[in-house]
């Protein structure tokens, strides 16, 4: 297979461009500088590219000291990973060439082309493509490197790009990271997955060899909530969020209801004293419960995992984004200040009303921008305080957006209005897709229905 190199861009000049095509097969030319590399760390780990079918097992240990495990199974066109602690446990996978998502609440969904693109690459880390001659077709770049380190930046197939970093002295690798993906070796078998830099978590082989059978199969569905006729409850708004009613275990709770809260329900300190349930930590940090019932607007989920959290929006006893939106069709009515909870299987679409695409980053919804050819993918229903918009300040650059004002955006065929917005640096990964969240003070402008589970939201604006 032909050997890809750095392009050439077709504004140089022939000569310029024959001096750099030139330079690209000789001593210092990524493949070659690749291949010496490469070969250093296959002598001194040992390591080889793994077979078409494998399964590793890591242990995992969070910060606190909690447990946890992580299996990666492949096979040709087939990835599962599945990370487990406390007897919680989560599955990211890719199957058809699609990537899915089963939530700690064992619903699957189909998700994100951001979380495929993230899988792909995961993949190819873990089954070490990487070392194959060929790289598995990988687009070679030369990375970073100084007296003590050289990289390597590979992009698989429809995945992102992965930089490696080696060590110059003893080849050692020293870290491999990619969009939501960021490992720090100590040695070859025990590493620090930094990901999120918030939640950081210690890392150890355990066992490599192969599968000790197929790859499940993934089917999507699983919901865990029981509707009844719509009964739309009165919301109130406090600062950024959205309360409603509810009741949890049979106790009235005020209940804030926001898109980033995509996993278990969280729950303040004094509800999670009064539930009576045994909280174990995890080992991103979390305490965690399962088995709470849950019932808001004539919906009821019978066992859901909660989380105790440290602090919740003020008026509030407790946080739900995930087990909601993935679920349920979310009407919000700014006209009656009303929140309805719509059944998919009965849904008909609301006449009048702009249909806009959303997507699900893993029982997240989220709403995607443009200004031009520039997308901005937003966490819809999101508390963010005052502001209509929270963006990343690399998102807000990437926009050209200055001053803190956010001009020439379209949602789907909608125009927007110039809005302002404000930079957040907490949970947004801009390189990954994720450019920060679109608040209720901008999506109380409409009357919406945020339907997750069909991707659509169907909005008409409300008059001041």
């Amino acid at each position: 297979m032909r050997e890809r190199s750095i392009p050439v861009g077709a504004v140089l000049g022939l000569a310029l461009a024959t001096l750099l095509g030139a330079g690209a097969c000789g001593e210092h030319s990524p493949s070659r500088v690749a291949a010496r590399v490469l070969e250093k760390y296959r002598k001194t780990s040992g390591a080889k590219p793994l077979p078409a079918s494998g399964m590793i097992r890591l242990r995992l240990t969070g910060a606190g000291g909690a447990t946890g495990k992580d299996e990666i199974l492949w096979a040709p066109r087939q990835y599962r990973e599945t990370v487990t602690s406390a007897e919680m446990t989560g599955v990211h996978g890719i199957e058809s060439g699609r990537a899915y998502f089963i939530d700690q609440d064992g619903v699957t969904r189909v998700v994100s082309d951001q979380v495929l693109r993230e899988l792909r690459t995961r993949s190819y880390f873990w089954r070490r493509a990487w070392l194959f001659a060929d790289h598995e077709r990988a687009w070679l770049e030369l990375g970073p490197s100084d007296a003590a380190t050289v990289s390597l930046d590979l992009t698989p197939e429809e995945g992102n790009r992965l930089r490696l970093v080696f060590s110059r002295a003893d080849g050692r690798l020293l870290a491999a990271r990619s969009p939501r993906f960021v490992l720090e070796f100590e040695t070859s078998t025990k590493w620090r997955d930094v990901s999120d830099p918030a939640t950081p978590v210690e890392g150890e082989l355990a066992w490599s060899g192969l599968p000790t059978g197929p790859v499940p199969e993934a089917w999507v569905g699983g919901g865990k909530a029981a509707f009844s006729a719509p009964a739309p409850v009165a919301f109130e708004r406090r600062a950024g969020a959205v309360i409603v009613p509810a009741t949890m275990a049979g106790r009235p709770v005020r209940l804030a209801v926001d898109g980033s809260e995509s996993g278990p329900v969280a729950v303040s300190p004094a509800l999670a004293d009064g539930l009576g349930v045994a909280f174990t930590p995890d080992v991103y940090g979390r305490r965690v419960a399962p088995g709470v019932p849950l019932s808001v607007a004539g919906v009821s989920w019978p066992a859901l995992w909660i989380r105790r959290a440290e602090a919740v929006p003020a008026g509030a006893d407790a946080v739900a984004g995930g087990c909601l939106f993935r679920e349920a069709i979310v009407e919000l009515d700014p006209t009656g200040s009303r929140l309805t909870l719509h059944d998919p299987a009965s849904f008909a679409p609301p006449e009048s009303f702009f249909r806009i695409p959303i997507d699900d980053d893993g029982d997240a919804p989220v709403a995607i921008l443009n200004r031009g050819k520039t997308d901005l993918r937003l966490i819809a229903a999101s508390d963010t305080g005052s502001s209509p918009l929270l963006l990343a300040s690399a998102s807000a650059s990437r926009a050209g957006f200055s001053e803190g004002r956010a001009h020439g955006l379209a949602w789907g065929a909608l125009r927007l209005p110039e809005l302002p917005f404000a930079i957040t640096s907490e949970n947004v990964f801009p390189d990954w897709g994720d450019d920060g969240r679109l608040g209720y003070p901008f999506l109380l402008r409409f009357h919406a229905y945020v339907n997750m589970p069909q991707r659509w939201i169907y909005v008409k604006a409300v008059e001041k």
